[in-house]
């Protein structure tokens, strides 16, 4: 069986790619493997020793051996060139992956019990910011990267493993829904306005009072927010446009009033709406608003349960918030409670009494009349 020369094109300048492999019958099952640092004579070793039932060290093949460094080298350099936005925590990530499962490890040897092995120690592990233990949602983040990592070595076009190893996440309870009340909102509203002139330097921020009169009102992410510029916004259309969101997808918000307002009274000092961090302010003004257990991320909460609780449909509250599925958006549905009541409203108009109703002489079936 000849072996066989896989060639195609990638990335926008249409690079020349090739990859020797090859396509064999073993057991009545289709095998197929490929690498892109095999040559042809590689290729047709491999194919020998698979046909043979050996399994050679990549060593005795004379194949390069492919470490893990050398995978995450090749993950992030693929994220670079597609401009992922969450690059810089996947890099925060894969730093402790490679301190765990080394950076010489063979490829081979990371194996499904060895992967398990890491989320069991995570799942242990006490972290220094919080002194508690990691929380499932949190080694759930480090694990989708590995998984990520491993099926890209499996990848036709990497070929560094023939088949990915299996990284099983953790079942995550439902997300924490934390929203402000009227009250608490008019009180965090009051200091974030204060921070503006407060005494203290590292608490003072006049863009802290409009970067959360936007968030309250629109629902965008804090990334989205302090990473909008000028030409990002159109007042005359009433809109902020966002070119790179965390789906990947340009999306335009709509602003109402207050959220028009606050960027309208903005000084145009620079290209950014914001130009510097109000992350300090933000963490003062909560403090001396006596809000608790809130985060910044929770006014995007706020912002979609005041919507359903106002009676807006779930499906418009997705599209506002850029959801690529209103899956997400539901666990806002319990704060309407209404919509149910509706949908079982509608059998008031009939009688339950004429349901239960003696069938006629005709042996006709009961019919439900108006009552």
């Amino acid at each position: 069986m000849p072996v066989i020369e896989r060639v195609w094109t990638s990335g926008k300048r249409k690079v020349k790619r090739t990859a020797w492999g090859y396509t064999v019958q073993i057991d009545g099952k289709q095998v197929r493997h490929f690498n892109a640092a095999w040559s042809k004579d590689d290729a047709e070793k491999a194919m020998a020793a698979r046909l043979l039932g050996v399994e050679p060290s990549v060593r005795d093949e004379g194949l390069p051996v492919v470490t893990f460094k050398t995978l995450t080298d090749r993950y992030l350099l693929t994220k670079e060139a597609g401009k992922k936005k969450s690059i810089k925590a996947d890099r925060a990530i894969i730093k402790g992956l490679l301190a765990f499962l080394g950076a010489s490890t063979p490829l081979a040897a990371i194996t499904a019990p060895r992967i398990a092995e890491y989320r069991l120690t995570r799942l242990t592990t006490v972290s220094e910011r919080t002194k508690a233990t990691l929380g499932k949602g949190t080694v759930n983040r480090e694990l989708s990267v590995l998984r990520a990592l491993m099926n890209l070595a499996a990848d036709p076009e990497c070929g560094f493993l023939e088949k990915a190893p299996r990284v099983k996440l953790e079942h995550e309870d439902q997300d924490r829904l934390r929203f402000l009340t009227d009250d608490e909102a008019v009180r965090l509203l009051d200091e974030c306005k204060k921070a503006g002139q407060h005494h203290n330097h590292g608490q003072r921020s006049p863009y802290l009072y409009p970067v959360v009169v936007i968030a309250l009102n629109t629902g965008m992410r804090r990334e989205e927010i302090l990473g909008l510029t000028w030409p990002d916004v159109d007042l005359t259309r009433g809109v902020f446009r966002l070119e790179r969101t965390k789906t990947g997808r340009r999306r335009e918000v709509p602003m109402n009033l207050a959220a028009y307002t606050a960027v309208s009274e903005l000084p145009r000092t620079g290209s950014r709406l914001f130009p510097r961090s109000v992350r300090t302010a933000w963490e003062g003004a909560l403090e001396r608003s006596g809000v608790e257990d809130f985060r910044f991320h929770d006014l995007r909460h706020t912002f979609a349960s005041w919507l359903v609780q106002k009676g807006r449909s779930l499906k418009e509250v997705s599209e506002l918030l850029g959801h690529s599925s209103i899956t997400m958006t539901m666990r806002y549905a319990h704060l309407a409670p209404d919509h149910l009541k509706s949908a079982v409203a509608v059998l008031d108009a009939f009688s339950t009494t004429s349901a239960h109703a003696p069938a006629s002489a005709a042996n006709c079936p009961p019919v439900l009349t108006h009552a």
